[in-house]
C-alpha cells in the first residue's frame, strides 16, 4: 500500500503524457523554418501545442507527486508506459484499426518493465545530494551529454537525431533525479530552505535544455520512432543509475535478482526498438504511419 500513491501519480502522469505527447507532435511538424527561434515561434503560435503544453505541465506535476513519494528507481520505469497510451491515442485520433504489431511490441516493452519492477523491489533511499556528491555526477553526465551533443553537429539526418535523442534521454534523467532531490529539500526544510538549495535552480536550467533537445531529436529525422527508442530506454537508465549510486535506493542484488532484472530491461529496451522497427511498415501515403509516429512525442514530456 506504501507504493499505491507513486505507482498511480507515475501511470497516471504517463497517460497525460502519452495523450499531450500526439497533439503536441502533430504541431511539431507543423513548424517551418530550421533554426531554433523559428521552431519556438512557429509551437507558440499554435493553439493546440499551447494547450497540450498546459497537459504536459499536469503530468510533470503527477511525475513530482510519483517522485515525492517513491523511489526514482520505480517512477522513472514507469513513465515508459506513456507510450503504449501514446499509440493508442494515435489510433483513436486517426480513426485507424489497431496494428497488432505494434502493439504487440508495446506490450513486450510493458511486460519487460513488469519484470524489473517485479523482481527488483525498489526501496526509498535518502532524496538528498550534497554539492560534493553532484560534481562527479555532474561532471559524469556532462561529458556524456558533450559527447552525444558533439556528434549531432557532426552528422545530418537519422544519426543527428539519435544523437539529440541520447542528449535529451540522458537530460531527462537527469531532471527526475534533481526534481526529486528539490522535493525532498522542499519537504525537508520548507520554502526558504527550498529555494536556497542548489537543486530547483538546476531545473530551471535543464527544463529548456531537456524541451530543445527533445524537439530538435523528433525534428531532424523524418521518423518519429528511432529517436522515440533511445529516449525511452535512455531516460529510465540513466534515473535507475541515479538512483542506486548516488540517492542510495535500493534494489535486489542476488544473482538471481540481477539476471531478471536484467532480461526485464532488455525486453523493455528490445520492445521499444521493435516499435521503431515496426514503424516504416506503417508510413505511406495513406496515412497509416500517424499512430506509430505519434508515440514519439510520448517522450516530450518534461
Amino acid at each position: 500500500m506504501k507504493l499505491l500513491v507513486p505507482v498511480a501519480a507515475a501511470l497516471a502522469g504517463a497517460l497525460v503524457y502519452g495523450v499531450t505527447g500526439v497533439l503536441q507532435q502533430r504541431a511539431t511538424h507543423k513548424v517551418e523554418g530550421h533554426d531554433q527561434l523559428s521552431l519556438i515561434r512557429g509551437l507558440i503560435s499554435q493553439p493546440l501545442w499551447l494547450l497540450s503544453t498546459v497537459g504536459s505541465i499536469a503530468g510533470f506535476a503527477l511525475q513530482g507527486l510519483a517522485l515525492g513519494t517513491g523511489p526514482i528507481v520505480l517512477v522513472q520505469p514507469l513513465l515508459v508506459t506513456g507510450v503504449l497510451f501514446a499509440a493508442l491515442t494515435g489510433f483513436l485520433i486517426s480513426r485507424r484499426p489497431v496494428d497488432w504489431p505494434l502493439m504487440g511490441s508495446l506490450v513486450l516493452t510493458a511486460a519487460g518493465l513488469a519484470l524489473f519492477l517485479l523482481v527488483a523491489r525498489p526501496s526509498d533511499g535518502n532524496d538528498s545530494l550534497t554539492l560534493y556528491e553532484v560534481l562527479p555526477l555532474a561532471i559524469t553526465l556532462f561529458v556524456l551529454l558533450l559527447g552525444s551533443l558533439a556528434l549531432a553537429l557532426r552528422t545530418q539526418g537519422l544519426s543527428r537525431s539519435l544523437a539529440f535523442a541520447l542528449a535529451s534521454g540522458i537530460v531527462y534523467g537527469v531532471t527526475a533525479a534533481v526534481a526529486k532531490v528539490a522535493i525532498g529539500a522542499f519537504e525537508s526544510g520548507g520554502v526558504h530552505a527550498g529555494l536556497s538549495h542548489w537543486s530547483p535552480w538546476a531545473l530551471v536550467v535543464l527544463g529548456p535544455l531537456g524541451f530543445l533537445l527533445n524537439q530538435n531529436a523528433f525534428r531532424e529525422g523524418e521518423l518519429v520512432s528511432p529517436p522515440l527508442a533511445v529516449i525511452t530506454v535512455t531516460d529510465p537508465l540513466v534515473g535507475i543509475g541515479i538512483g542506486v549510486l548516488w540517492l542510495g535506493e535500493k534494489i535486489a542484488g542476488t544473482p538471481s535478482a540481477v539476471a531478471g532484472e536484467v532480461l526485464g530491461l532488455a525486453a523493455m529496451a528490445l520492445g521499444v526498438w521493435l516499435v521503431a522497427h515496426r514503424a516504416p511498415h506503417l508510413t505511406g501515403d495513406d496515412g497509416a504511419g500517424e499512430p506509430a509516429e505519434a508515440t514519439g512525442r510520448a517522450a516530450q514530456r518534461r
